[in-house]
């Protein structure tokens, strides 16, 4: 049987209580000078933080997440680094496991699992920016331009401009 690394599940245990981006950034850099369409644009920032997140496999905003995963070739990567702390990993009985003796890891935000070389491994952690860099910023910024003045079209994109920049940022 070959095996093979993937991710089995993600939960997200704790969803992030702000946006890197506010409201008042996101209306100056679209040059929106009206309130109307504030309880949309707010929409819009979470829908293009998430696409952005998604495009990128990396958390724009600070998340506690679950994973589960197969690990039997080991080094399979944390999916939406940057990571900020594990709180716990479990093995596919329950057991937990404690770094260095029972789990390895390799890197320093975007970290992998080397050990245990197992099914079934649940990885509990924090992970995301506190302060998002000013490229992903700027990025997210345009993601969001880019929804509101296309939002008659039913945009599903994030924008040729925002690809541009989180490209050369892109794990996956």
């Amino acid at each position: 049987m070959v095996s093979y690394n993937s991710i089995l599940d993600i939960d997200i245990t704790t969803w992030p209580n702000t946006e890197p981006v506010s409201l008042s950034e996101a209306k100056d850099f679209c040059r929106i000078d009206i309130g109307t369409d504030d309880t949309i644009i707010l929409a819009l920032i979470t829908a293009a933080r998430q696409q952005c997140e998604a495009y990128t496999n990396i958390a724009f905003a600070e998340y506690e997440m679950t994973v589960v995963l197969n690990n039997e070739n080991g080094e399979t990567l944390l999916p939406y680094g940057p990571l900020i702390t594990i709180l716990q990993v479990t093995d596919e009985d329950g057991n937990v496991l404690i770094a260095d003796e029972g789990y390895t890891t390799s890197g320093n935000q975007f970290v992998r699992l080397l050990t245990p070389c197992e099914r079934n491994i649940t990885v509990e952690y924090i992970t995301g920016y506190t302060n998002l860099p000013e490229v992903l910023k700027t990025a997210l910024l345009n993601a969001i331009y880019y929804l509101y003045d296309n939002r008659s079209e039913g945009a599903d994109d994030i924008g040729p401009i925002a690809k541009m920049l989180l490209k050369p940022y892109r794990r996956v």
